[in-house]
């Protein structure tokens, strides 16, 4: 951060309220001189208590992935759509904590078809999104269909310039006028 090697003290506690689950992300960064990063701790204004606060939620869930009904939003750590050929085990937090992503994952039935869905981030503009259609038609046997998006493929790789090229493909990945 900022140049500068910390060590990292974290709680990741989950605070179950009935069928609602919040995940806390409560973080601490110390550096070898013993010094606190306190910019993730800025209670300075309105703005900087509101970002504080939702920095410190690491989702919020209703339910389990085994109920009728259930939702997960903010960090997705196991995502998998179908029997995973097409989505099998996504994490929208591998670049956690320097990007904090906001997905949601969502499962229901209504009228005896099953809904599953989710979507990465929706602070970048719904970038990998995926749903799937399913109906039990005779016992045992269920027919479905899935559909997986990916805007952008890429949206998830590290851009230094801000050119909208990935630093992987720009042949000037620190020029933001230059690109191959």
């Amino acid at each position: 951060i900022d140049g500068k090697i910390w060590n990292q003290i974290a709680l990741r506690p989950i605070i179950p309220i009935g069928k609602v689950s919040i995940s806390l992300d409560i973080v601490l960064y110390i550096d070898q001189n013993g010094n606190v990063y306190d910019k993730d701790w800025d209670f300075s204004n309105g703005r900087n208590v509101k970002n504080s606060i939702v920095d410190k939620i690491y989702y919020i869930r209703y339910g389990k992935k085994t109920d009728p009904f259930y939702f997960q939003v903010g960090a997705l750590d196991n995502v998998t759509l179908g029997q995973g050929i097409l989505v099998n085990g996504y994490s929208n937090t591998i670049l956690y904590p320097q990007e904090r992503k906001v997905g949601m994952d969502i499962k229901f039935e209504l009228s005896g078809v099953k809904f599953y869905g989710f979507t990465n981030d929706f602070k970048e503009n719904l970038g990998l999104t995926g749903f799937r259609l399913s109906k039990n038609i005779i016992s045992g046997i269920t027919i479905g269909g899935s559909l997986v998006v990916d805007r952008n493929q890429y949206l998830g790789l590290r851009d230094s310039d801000n050119d909208g090229r990935p630093d992987l493909v720009d042949d000037f990945p620190d020029d933001p006028i230059y690109w191959l």
